[in-house]
């Protein structure tokens, strides 16, 4: 970024964001005798690295110490340039000026050891010219100095400056990251804009501080009604300060094409891409400020993939929707094959894809807050008294929670479940890592139906039947939640309710998504609206009482065997309006529910265990309820199990893990589930899991091969 633009940006004096690399800067200036030091900012274009360099190149001014600037393109292509810059600084703006008969290079060094100095050389991408000469020669003469340099560069800090034996404990890396929401809301409020506005553009920001001081001086500048006609051109604006690194124009559709996937190796952008992709482009891909590496390929800094996305999306609609329907077939596909962290990522990113599509605005969700893949973090005790004050707060305003338990044991039920359940408990937090939501629940075992008899009988009638399995399933076994708390921070000034309602409903959503049932029961007419455009199928009612006005609605969401595929398409098709689909007739067609078959077959979850357990004892097996529903001989559905876990390939979603693991329990049963779970280097929960991952893909296995 150069330095004319970030004048625009600091001009409102006040910088934001940056107090702790600004404190670095500050504690070197106040030593007395401070040694030596180099600081290294890194981060995306527009980030604000030469606005903080700025910033600190004023409070060096202002502290005494020798300022001098260097430009990197003009002054690091070689030492002798290097030394030329620092000399004309030293002159220009100091007045230091170098005797005829002494070296540029000795006068240099004698002025930065004379007094204390920071240098700056910023737009430091070609480092490596001058690196080795800059680490053998020119600090070897400063190390005694009090002489600070501050780098920024587009790119990461080297590995080999934080290796380096002899420099590298003297580097310190400081790559700036976007704002957090307190302080785009400290940023807007000196901005002049309307209160109501400022919200609206701290719920669409993503905290990008170029993308920010864009969207403040259109909408200032802009006459009412042009504004927004306006703010469709900054997509394409920073998406083109972004791809100034781009130098070859092969790489343009392989940045489109990752911005449309959470991450991708070489395999995979090769499968995605239409036009051909060398491994000397992959890794020149891999060099740009704002893709990353992770140990599954590369990945697009958020901020740079919807610039990315919305700018192609607004020059070729239809083509972006294609292409779009492309990386969603695409993660479907890989989808069961990943390990559940990738899954996370894929799911929390297939719905910011689809983010047009979630209901922009509800009573209790408003989706236009971006929600980033980051990490879950689970539940954790010293969140307790945040959740307490939340669910107090919400109890306060009469907010719903669940007519199911009494307003009175909300707060007792809610320790219960954390002493108990903790992994029951979903949180949503602020960048800070701050609790601003959750929900909680009870994930149904003997244990926690106990639980459910004191805080929430009517739930056990609704129940009923489905009791008998879950009381011989353990805890760790459990794939069936229940939510019965939920609640915002409503105190917080950052977030409206209903923003964090989206949010916490898309975490939970992705949690899900691992292979796990949610059911939630509600008379919440507002929430009954909402479950069934998030993928939630209604399964029954019950009223509170004999006289109740208002029955329950029982909302289930099943990933144990429904696709994460058919799911996507039930939320899409459930958002979906006549005319964005009529505009674009072959996305619609990709999205066109499976038609409805007279002689599918579906085995779910529950009879596939039972079919497993009894594989051997021909007697039970035929007497089996499933067995005679299928109308098949034991021996035949014997026989299909056998095939498919014994195979040499397996059928889709069936992974090889989970055929092994099925394997080893029902067919071999040579060693017990803990021993297996040594076997497989997992934890027993893990192991768990992956089993019963396994037994709802094999009922889908199942299912299509006795449909043939």
């Amino acid at each position: 970024m150069e330095r004319s633009e970030t004048e625009r940006f600091v001009s409102r004096d006040r910088i934001i964001g940056v107090a702790e690399e600004l404190g670095f800067l500050e504690r070197w200036l106040a030593e007395p005798k401070p040694r030596m030091e180099l600081f290294f900012v890194s981060g995306i274009g527009g980030i604000g690295k030469t606005t903080l360099l700025t910033e600190m190149s004023r409070r060096a001014r202002d502290s005494q110490a020798q300022v001098l600037w260097l430009d990197g393109p003009g002054e690091l292509g070689t030492s002798a340039a290097f030394l030329s810059g620092m000399e004309a600084c030293l002159e220009n703006e100091h007045g230091r000026k170098r005797e005829q008969d002494a070296s540029t290079f000795a006068f240099i060094t004698s002025e930065l050891l004379s007094r204390r100095s920071v240098i700056f050389l910023d737009n430091c991408e070609n480092i490596e010219r001058i690196e080795g000469w800059f680490f053998s020669s020119f600090l070897p003469k400063l190390e005694a100095a009090g002489v600070l340099f501050v780098l920024a560069s587009r790119n990461g800090l080297p590995a080999k400056w934080r290796t380096n034996p002899y420099w590298g404990s003297r580097v310190r890396d400081l790559p700036l990251r976007v704002f957090t929401r307190q302080e785009v809301r400290e940023y807007l409020r000196e901005s002049g804009l309307a209160p109501a506005l400022q919200a609206e553009v701290a719920r669409h920001s993503d905290g990008h501080p170029l993308l920010l001081a864009l969207t403040v001086d259109l909408l200032k500048s802009s006459p009412e009604g042009t504004a927004g006609r306006g703010l469709s051109d900054i997509p394409a604006m920073l998406s083109a300060e972004l791809l100034k690194e781009v130098t070859s124009p092969r790489l343009y559709a392989a940045l489109t094409g990752l911005s449309l996937l959470p991450e991708a190796d070489l395999l995979v952008l090769l499968q995605f891409l239409d036009t051909p992709l060398e491994l000397s482009d992959y890794e020149e891909l891999g060099r740009l400020s704002f893709v990353g590496r992770t140990p599954r390929g590369l990945t697009l800094h958020h901020v740079a993939s919807r610039l990315i996305r919305e700018d192609y999306a607004e020059r070729s609609p239809q083509t972006f929707r294609l292409e779009r329907q492309r990386a969603f077939r695409l993660l479907a596909e890989r989808f069961p094959h990943a390990d559940r962290r990738s899954q996370t990522r894929i799911a929390a990113h297939v719905l910011e894809l689809y983010r047009e599509f979630l209901p922009s605005a509800h009573a209790y969700a408003h989706f236009s807050t971006r929600l980033q893949t980051t990490e879950d973090r689970p539940y954790q005790p010293e969140d307790l008294p945040d959740l307490q004050r939340m669910l107090a707060d919400s109890v306060r305003g009469a907010d719903w929670q669940t007519e199911l338990v009494k307003v009175e044991d909300y707060a007792g039920l809610l320790e219960r479940i954390a002493g108990m359940s903790p992994e029951s408990i979903c949180v949503v937090r602020s960048d800070m890592g701050t609790p601003l939501a959750f929900c909680a629940g009870v994930s149904l075992h003997p244990s926690s139906l106990s639980l459910l008899e004191n805080y929430a009988p009517r739930l056990l009638e609704m129940l009923d039947e489905e009791i008998e399995p879950h009381n011989s399933t353990s805890q760790e076994a459990s794939d069936t939640f229940f939510i019965l708390l939920a609640a915002v921070d409503v105190r917080q000034p950052h977030y409206r309710p209903e923003e964090l309602g989206g949010l916490l409903m898309q975490q939970w959503l992705i949690r899900m998504t691992g292979g796990f049932r949610g059911i939630v029961v509600t008379g919440d007419p507002n929430l009954n609206t909402l479950l069934p455009m998030m993928g939630f199928q209604e399964t029954g009612q019950i009223a509170l009482s004999e006289n109740g006005p208002v029955p329950l609605t029982r909302w289930d969401l099943d990933f144990r065997f429904t696709s994460f595929e058919r799911w996507v398409k039930r939320v899409i098709r459930q958002t979906e309006t006549e005319v964005e689909f009529s505009e674009f007739p072959q996305v619609a067609a990709a999205l066109e529910p499976e038609p409805y078959r007279a002689d599918a077959v579906h085995i779910d979850d529950h009879e596939m265990k039972q079919i497993l357990k009894e594989l051997y004892r021909p007697d039970k097996l035929e007497e089996l309820p499933v067995i005679r529903r299928l109308g098949r001989p034991g021996s035949e559905v014997r026989s299909r199990v056998e095939q498919v876990l014994t195979g040499q390939d397996t059928a889709y979603p069936l992974t090889a893990l989970e055929q092994r693991i099925l394997r080893e329990i029902y067919i071999l049963k040579e060693q017990n589930k803990s021993q297996l779970a040594e076997d497989f280097h997992m934890s027993r929960t893990t192991f768990y899991r992956h089993a019963q991952s396994a037994t709802g893909h094999l009922a889908m296995v199942l299912s299509k091969a006795l449909e043939r």
